[in-house]
This record gives C-alpha cells, structure tokens and sequence, in this order.
C-alpha cells in the first residue's frame, strides 16, 4: 500500500457510510405532508416540517460530500455535483416558478406584478428569503396578499447550503491531509461550534426581529449543522433493540406533535426547534445497524408504500401547493380556506406533483442515468443557466421600464383636470361623482412604486433594535420656507410618514416647515423594556427631549392602530401616557386615525 493511499485511508476513516435509508425517504415525505396540511388546515400554525427538511438536508449532503472528498484524494466532482442538483431540484422550481409568474401576471392585481417578479427571480436564484427579510415580508398565514413564493425561503436557505458546502468540505479536508488525521474530527469541529453560535444568534436576532430570524440563513445554520453532526455519529452508535424501538415511536411523536404543541411562527429556529430535530434524530437512530427492518418498529412503519409513495411526490408537492392556495384565495375573494377548499387545493396540488413527477422529475432523472460522461452533467446545467439568465433578463427589463415610467410620471406631475378626474373629492358628502372612464390617473401599478420622499433621504430609523437605533434622527424638508409661519413635525412611525406629502401640500400653502421623526415599527407608547422592542422605548423618550429642546408648533401621529381585517381599532399601550408627555412639553398634538395593516399583521413598513 503506498503512502497515498495510507493517507487517503486514514482521512477518510470514520467518515458516514453509503446506504439506503428508507426510513428517511418516509421521514421526510411526512415532514412535507406535515407542512402542506399545516399550510391549508392549521390557521397559520407551523409544523416544524421545515426544520426536518432543513435538517435532513445537512444530513444527506454533509456525509455525500465528506465521503467523495475524503475517498478521492480531496477532490470534489463538480460537474456531477452541480449536474445531479440541476436535475433534481432545480429543474422542477423553475417550471413551478415561471407558471407560477406566467399565471400571477394574469390572476393578481396589476400593482402587486413588480414585487412578484422581483420575487420569482429571487426563488429561482435561491435567495428569496433574503428578498422577504429586504422587502420586510414576513413568514405569514396564507392570504391573497401573501407573497406567491413565500415557501421558496427555505429552499432558498437550502441552495445557499448545496452551493457553500462543497467548498468547506474541500477546505477541512485539505487541513485533515496537511496532518494526516481523519477528515470527520474536523468536520464535527466545525459543525458543533457552528450549531452553538447560529444557535444563540437565533436567540438573540429572534428578539430583536422574529420575522427575519425565521427567514434567515445565519438562524438556520444550525439546524443544517444538526443534521451533518448527526450523519457523522449514527454509524457508531450501538443501540438495544428495545431502547431503539422506543426510541423510534417516540421520535415520531416528537416529529408530529410540534405543530400542536408550539407556535413554531414566533419560537423556531430558537432552540425550541429542537423537539422535532432530536424527533428526528430518534427515528433515524432506530434503525438497526444490518438495514434489517423490524416488525412493528417506526422504520417499517416509515418503509410502506404510503408513506414511499408521499416521499417521491412530496418537493412537487411543496412545490405546487403554496402558489395554488393563494391563487385560490385571490379568486374567492377569502382571507382564510374552509375545510372544502383546503382538500381542494390538496387534490389539485397532488395532481400537478404527479404530473410533474411523472413528466419531468423521473425522464430527466432516468435521463441522467442513461447519458455517460460530462453530457449527463453539462446539459442540464448549461439549460438551468440559460433559463436563469432569460427569465432574469425579461423580469429585470420589465421592472426598470416601469420605474422609469413611475419616474416621469413622478418628475412632470400629475396635473389632471379635476372635472375628469375628481379623486378624494368624490368622498365629500356634496363632492362630484366619480365619471366613468377608460384609464385611471395615476396608474396603480406605477403608483404602487412611489416611495414616499423621505426614504430616499436616508434619514429614518429602520425597525431592527439595535445599539444607536433610538436615537431621533430627523427628514429635513428640503423645500422649507426661509421664514416659516410653522414647524410640523411628523412622527413616529412610517404610518405618519404616509402623511408626508400630505402636509407638505398644506406647507406650501401656508408656509410651514414640515419635518420627519420615524423610526419604522415604533408607535407612541409607555411599556418599556417590552421584549424586543426596549430600543422603541428609548426612542419615545428621546423624542419627549427633542421636543423640549426644539420649537415646535405641531405633532402630527397616528392616534388608533388597526390590527386585522374586518379592523380591530385600538390604541397601543400606554399611548395615552406619552400623549400627556407630548403636552407637557406646551407642543400641540394632532392625532390621525390608523391605517388598516395589509394582511392584518401588526408591524409597520
């Protein structure tokens, strides 16, 4: 034996071991299930199927690719690599994601397209969760406002771990070789100090901001990282009969129960998140070491045709069934699904995954197998990368036409004719009746792209707490009056900020200065050290000094908040207290009735 191969022995020791795992493919197809039921029947509960599939996902390539570099002399074959996951995973999203856009172009509002194409780009590139956390989208209940490729998150997280991966792994393997130790200690280093920090930053990130920790990669990491450690320590573990058989029905338990016993949408990935993975892990330690399947045991349970069945529909299902909840909300005019609707989508979701599954998914995955060679790996990445780019190139130019449009629009004005085009006067109780007319003015897609002037000052507070973020930074008026007759301050959140050019309209006219205090999220109200929310506190009363300090004739702020649809008008907590507050520095307050939240979610853009 040479000393190459003595190396590339000892490098690879201990390194997972190449098997069949059928109880993982029924795992996992459960998992997904569990997530398309939760989705259509569970009011917005989440089941932590996404933690498995994240989970799983770390399990699976983490030993793939510790044991090709590890076994080949620390390469890494690209081409097949990146060949398989083209054809498996990315072939079929892309015919999900360009229907999906096809059929909302024709299905959705006209003002919600430019958003949904920005998205459709950013699923098919895998980084859709970056573009919800971006656009401030939260991971919400089904709605027929709710983003179209709202669940592409997570195989986005999951691409982002398929493309980084290999390169750590060539890394660690390469540091394994210099010292002539196995790969897998290395390996487990790293996994486990990666588990602990993603961990705590799910932790902390999750108080300062729970709808982007729920997006994140960085929070995510550590259930990948699970997964990877998990691979590394199952071939050598040693396990009774007896406990495993436990260990098994309990896992399951763990795996089935979580979407009923926690509210995954506020607590995952936090470390609660825990109960399904070790659920997980339970049942994959249940199998017995010689792939024998014992009677009565959570593996054979897993191995029946039903539950194999459900694993090979389940990606085309994920795939299908989302887009076709919300495009069936939309239609119906609903903001939730009934029972009947909910086995409606189901059906039509399990049909098209068939349909995918059957015309797509096996003929190019048998393709595949056929071909030898680079052709069976080149070709389908080169047609992934060129429908990439097509679609990208078309969503892109659309996008900048209509922000230039919006953008003329913008620069010339909208100087209508009144008569034609009355607007809110229609509102009065002896105002004109809305004309019936051909076009309207503005054009609700390009006004869906006006952003209010102060944003692009880059002068606001955004809503992540974080040191410095209290601080009251203010949106000058840029067209101020020399000599104004009155100083108006707008605040605190972007809800007074909708009434910006409102009062600059009112300025003009009566000469005032109007000027911004926002911080995005932050309302007027008296609860500190509110989890998650102690920067807004801060904030409030560094508003209170700012207005002892400053003359000021008036503060203009939101006085109700509106929560759900039909709205349930409220005032925040402790509002009252800093109203008296703003009185008490002699500044007159004027309070405007809330706008209603699009979704009913509470948070502010």
């Amino acid at each position: 034996m040479t000393t190459q191969t003595t190396q590339t022995s000892r490098v690879a020791r201990h390194t997972p071991k190449r098997r069949y795992r059928p109880d993982l493919h029924g795992i996992r197809g459960l998992a997904i299930l569990g997530v398309v039921l939760f989705h259509l029947f569970g009011n917005g509960r989440v089941s932590g199927g996404i933690d498995i599939f994240l989970t799983v996902s770390g399990f699976l390539f983490t030993a793939m690719l510790l044991r090709e570099a590890a076994e080949n002399d620390g390469r890494i074959n690209f081409l097949a690599y990146f060949g398989r996951l083209f054809r498996r995973i990315f072939v079929p999203a892309a015919i999900v994601v360009v229907t999906t856009a096809i059929a909302g172009m024709i299905i959705l509002p006209y003002t919600q397209h430019t958003q949904m194409l920005r998205e459709a780009v950013a699923s098919l590139l895998y980084y859709e969760n970056l573009e919800l956390i971006n656009s401030q989208l939260s991971y919400d209940a089904a709605g027929p406002e709710t983003s179209l490729f709202q669940h592409f998150w997570s195989l986005s997280v999951q691409g982002q771990f398929y493309l980084f991966m290999p390169f750590v792994i060539l890394v660690l393997v390469w540091l394994a070789r210099k010292r002539n130790q196995p790969a897998v200690f290395w390996l487990g280093g790293v996994l486990a100090v990666t588990l602990l920090i993603s961990m705590a930053w799910a932790i902390i990130y999750g108080a300062q901001s729970q709808d982007e920790a729920y997006l994140a990669t960085s929070t995510r990491l550590w259930q990948l990282a699970f997964g990877g450690l998990v691979a590394i320590v199952i071939d050598h573990l040693r396990l009774a009969k007896g406990l495993r058989f436990v260990l098994g029905w309990v896992g399951l338990f763990m795996v089935v129960s979580t979407g009923f016993l926690f509210d995954g949408g506020q607590q995952f990935p936090g470390p609660l998140a825990l109960w399904p993975l070790l659920g997980l892990a339970f049942v994959l330690f249940a199998a017995a070491q010689d792939e024998t399947t014992e009677r009565g045991s959570v593996t054979q349970l897993l191995d029946n045709k039903v539950f194999n069945w459900i694993g090979d529909y389940s990606y085309a299902l994920y795939l299908w069934h989302w887009p076709l909840l919300i495009f069936y909300l939309t239609l119906r005019d609903r903001e939730a699904i009934g029972i009947r609707g909910g086995f409606v989508i189901l059906a039509a979701a399990i049909v098209l995954a068939m349909l995918l599954n059957h015309l797509v998914e096996r003929p190019i995955q048998s393709w595949g197998r056929r071909a030898t060679g680079q052709r069976a790996n080149t070709i389908p990445i080169a047609v992934g990368l060129v429908v990439m780019l097509v679609f990208s190139n078309i969503v892109a130019n659309y996008i900048i036409s209509t922000q230039q449009e919006t953008a003329q629009e913008q620069e010339a004005g909208y100087a209508l004719d009144t008569d034609t085009y009355p607007g809110a006067l229609t509102t009065l109780e002896d105002g004109p009746q809305a004309p019936e007319v051909d076009t309207y003015e503005p054009n609700g897609e390009e006004l869906a792209g006006v952003e209010q002037e102060y944003i692009t000052q880059d002068c606001r507070q955004d809503g992540r707490n974080e040191p410095g973020s209290y601080e009251v930074t203010l949106c000058e008026d840029p067209d101020a009056p020399d000599n104004p007759s009155a100083t108006v301050v707008l605040a605190p959140d972007s809800h007074a900020g909708h009434w910006e050019q409102t009062f600059k309209t009112l300025g003009r006219e009566h000469n005032w200065e109007v000027i911004l205090a926002i911080k995005a999220g932050c309302n007027f109200s008296g609860v500190p050290n509110e989890p998650g929310n102690d920067y807004c506190h801060k904030w409030n009363d560094n508003f209170m000094d700012y207005l002892d300090a400053e003359d000021v004739d008036l503060v203009v702020a939101p006085g109700t908040q509106m929560y759900s649809r039909p709205a349930d008008e409220g005032f925040a907590e402790g509002a009252q207290q800093r109203w008296e507050q703003i009185a008490a520095t002699d500044t007159p307050l004027l309070l405007i009735r809330g706008l209603i939240r699009p979704g009913g979610t509470s948070g502010t853009a």
